[in-house]
Order: C-alpha cells, then sequence, then structure tokens
C-alpha cells in the first residue's frame, strides 16, 4: 500500500488527526511537546482507497532524543509516497516549517499542506493563505479537534493515489507478537533485528517509545510497547502502560525483553505475570548478551532458570539485537509459539488422560468430565464433586505438557462444582 506520512513541527495536532482518521485513540495525545517519538502506520480506507496513514515525531531542534527523532522524520519522508505538512495556523510560518518544507522539496515528495487549529483562527498570528509561502499548491483548513476540513483533506490525498490501490491485501495468518519489558531493556532494538531495518527509535534515553509501534513481517505482525514502569512518572507513562496493556491483549504471544546486564528485575516478574493472567502465549528474550563473558553467560542464565521457576514452560533466548546473534532463533520461537496457544485436544484423548492420572494419583475430589473448551490460551473445565487445590492441579498440567507440549503456553483450569439437593 502507498504511505501517507504526516510531519510537522511539536505539538501541532497531527496524532489528534491521526486518531481521527484511523477511527481510534491509538496514539498518545498531550499538550506535553514530543510525545509522540516513533513514525506509526495504520491503514486508511477512504473513497474505496487503501492506504497506510503515518503519525511521526514532532520534529523540533534541542537535546540528543530530539535529534534521534529528528533523523527519523527525515528518513521517514523519503520513504513515503505522499506528504502531509501538518502546520498550526495559530502560531503562523515558523522556522522549522520552512525547513520542514525545503527537506520535502529536496526529496521529490509531492506535499499537501495542512493548516491545523482553525476553530481558533481569530486567536490566531497568521492565515491559512500565508502558508502559501512555504512554496505548495495545495493548502487545506481543518481543525483536528473537531473534524471540521479533515473530509475535504481526505479527498485531496486520494486524488494523489493510483487506481490500483483500491483493492484491500489479502491478510495472511500471522502469529501476533507484542514486545514488552521495562524501559531501555532494548525491546525496540529487538523490533528493528526483526524487520531487518530502523522501524522504532532507539535511544540511551530510557522511557523513548511512548506509543505501541507496530509493524507487519512477512511472517509476524510485531508490535513494540512502552517500558513498564513501577511508578507512572506523568500522564504520559500512565497512558503509555494503557496503550502497552491493550497490544497485548490484542497478541497472541508476549515477548518479555531482559537485560542482560541487569538479570532478573522483580519487575520483569510482575511484566511475565501480567502476561500469564492476560492469558497469552510467553517468550523471554535475555538482551544484551554480547556484552557478557561465557562465564557471565552461564552465571546469567541459571539465575534466570532459578527467578522464573514459576513459568519454567516459558522458553528463554539469549539474544543480542545489536549483532543479530540467536534472533534467527527466536524467530522461530516466536512462530512456535503461536502453535501451543492453538493446540486442541479432543473429547476423547483428554477422558483417556484424566483416567490415567486419577488411577495413578488419586485426586482430593472426584472427576467426573475433563475437557478443553477454548484455545488462546488452552483451557480446561474439570467438573468435580469438591475443590480441586492447586497442587493437584499443577500435577495435571505438567502431565498435560509432558504429553502435548503446548509450548510457551499458559494453561488454564476451571473448576466446576457439582451441587445436588
Amino acid at each position: 500500500m502507498k504511505k501517507v506520512l504526516l510531519v510537522g513541527r511539536v505539538n501541532v495536532g497531527k496524532s489528534t488527526l491521526f486518531n481521527r482518521l484511523i477511527r481510534k485513540p491509538l496514539m498518545i495525545t498531550s499538550d506535553v511537546p514530543g510525545t509522540t517519538r516513533d513514525v506509526v502506520y495504520k491503514p486508511v480506507e477512504w473513497n474505496g482507497k487503501v492506504f497506510l496513514l503515518g503519525d511521526s515525531g514532532g520534529a523540533g531542534a534541542g537535546d540528543k532524543l530530539a535529534n534521534y527523532v529528528w533523523t527519523k522524520v527525515i528518513n521517514s519522508i523519503n520513504d513515503a509516497d505522499l506528504i502531509l505538512l501538518m502546520v498550526d495556523v495559530k502560531t503562523g510560518i515558523q522556522p522549522l516549517d520552512e525547513e520542514l518544507a525545503r527537506i520535502i522539496k529536496r526529496s521529490g515528495k509531492k506535499c499537501i499542506v495542512v493548516v491545523n487549529k482553525i476553530d481558533a483562527e481569530r486567536k490566531s498570528v497568521g492565515s491559512p493563505e500565508e502558508f502559501y509561502r512555504l512554496g505548495f499548491p495545495d493548502i487545506i483548513p481543518i481543525s483536528a479537534a473537531h473534524g471540521w476540513g479533515v473530509g475535504e483533506l481526505m479527498d485531496k490525498v486520494t486524488e494523489y493515489l493510483p487506481e490500483d490501490e483500491e483493492k484491500k491485501p489479502k491478510k495472511k495468518d500471522k502469529v501476533r507478537v507484542a514486545i514488552l519489558g521495562r524501559p531501555n531493556a532494548g525491546k525496540s532494538s529487538i523490533l528493528n533485528a526483526l524487520a531487518g531495518k530502523d522501524i522504532a527509535l532507539v535511544s540511551p534515553t530510557a522511557g523513548t517509545t511512548r506509543d505501541a509501534v507496530d509493524v507487519e513481517l512477512e511472517d509476524m505482525i510485531v508490535v513494540d510497547t512502552a517500558g513498564i514502569t513501577k511508578r507512572f512518572r506523568d500522564d504520559l507513562t500512565y497512558y503509555a502502560f494503557i496503550r502497552s496493556r491493550r497490544s497485548l491483549r490484542f497478541a497472541e504471544v508476549g515477548l518479555v525483553v531482559l537485560d542482560a546486564e541487569v538479570g532478573v528485575h522483580k519487575l520483569d516478574k510482575k511484566i511475565i505475570k501480567l502476561v500469564v493472567d492476560e492469558g497469552r502465549g510467553l517468550v523471554i528474550a535475555i538482551n544484551k548478551i554480547d556484552l557478557l563473558s561465557k562465564k557471565q553467560r552461564k552465571e546469567l542464565y541459571a539465575q534466570v532458570i532459578s527467578e522464573l521457576a514459576m513459568v519454567d514452560w516459558a522458553p528463554k533466548v539469549p539474544v543480542s539485537a545489536l549483532t543479530g546473534e540467536g534472533m534467527t532463533y527466536l524467530r522461530s520461537v516466536l512462530k512456535g509459539a503461536r502453535g501451543g496457544m492453538f493446540k486442541r485436544i479432543s473429547k476423547k484423548d483428554a477422558r483417556d488422560f484424566i483416567e490415567e492420572l486419577a488411577s495413578a494419583n488419586l485426586p482430593p475430589s472426584r472427576i467426573y468430565s475433563f475437557y478443553q473448551v477454548k484455545n488462546l490460551p488452552p483451557t480446561f473445565l474439570l467438573e468435580t464433586s469438591g475443590p480441586i487445590p492447586d497442587f493437584y492441579l499443577r500435577y495435571i498440567e505438567k502431565a498435560l505438557r509432558e504429553r502435548w507440549g503446548f509450548f510457551a503456553s499458559p494453561i488454564k483450569f476451571i473448576v466446576k462444582v457439582r451441587t445436588y439437593r
């Protein structure tokens, strides 16, 4: 699909327009400048045509992180088919608007200037007509917050798209993976390594990623989420956490990234519990393994096995997103995890299995029936004469895994006690 990219200075309203066009509050919007940092693409349909709309980080001068964002914006301009240069009528033309216009012209890309916040035009420094000075023929005034002029803008966008874009691409059955972890564990680096190119912004600054950045690869759909912290510093980190949980809910497998230099942190355990409680497949990537010696690697792996004994069924893969070590194996593990989540046991096999277990180790209460009721995650129903304690459920789970695997998948049980009057 063709790519249409929103670019502009910080806080001109790109994410507000993006959320309106994709019809869901995907991007975090805030009065804080520089809220959006990565480039996020989502499909949009208008007048029967489908294209990818991208929201980019706000361009601005400043610290090292701002320079990372600026570089990302320039690279994204070169990769897009049509640019929507968004400006703010309240402030008029600013030097960064002119600099972005020059970059777009040098790239040779077609461009529409989107003049936002016309609902506040009376309080404005400039006017929509002023922006013709940027040198582009198409100037569309809108209010992203209220939706004014958005229809006219989209009509103009589709004029630039060729007719063969009308057909939607066929969807392939791909594993959906959400990458989670503490800030600066290397989640975005792993996404980039899986994609084979820079998709997400990578910076030494903790908390660089705020929005859920997803990319569709040939064999999987991967979502890079914001780092999960123990406390929320501000509203932005809170909303980033909500986005992370939402991304996990729509995924099939949670890829939890640990920092090899730190080892297993108590917050890592909470993130792993979040994945298990949500009923998603679990794969643990131990990143930055290239920084450790052979002896340190052996000691770390022993610590990981000991600290994460509660999820001994989850594969733990040492990787280096920087050097590529272990990434091919990690990809195969992620694809295999989907098979574990959708494994199905027939009623006859389940009945024979529970009878065999019960004869070998008598259950505390009589089990009348035992069968699988759903996938994602594999869930089994026990109809019993009384409660079944956790130790016996663990006994059943261990036997299920020994016989059928359920690779990288949590197993859930529903105990239904029959009552008679």
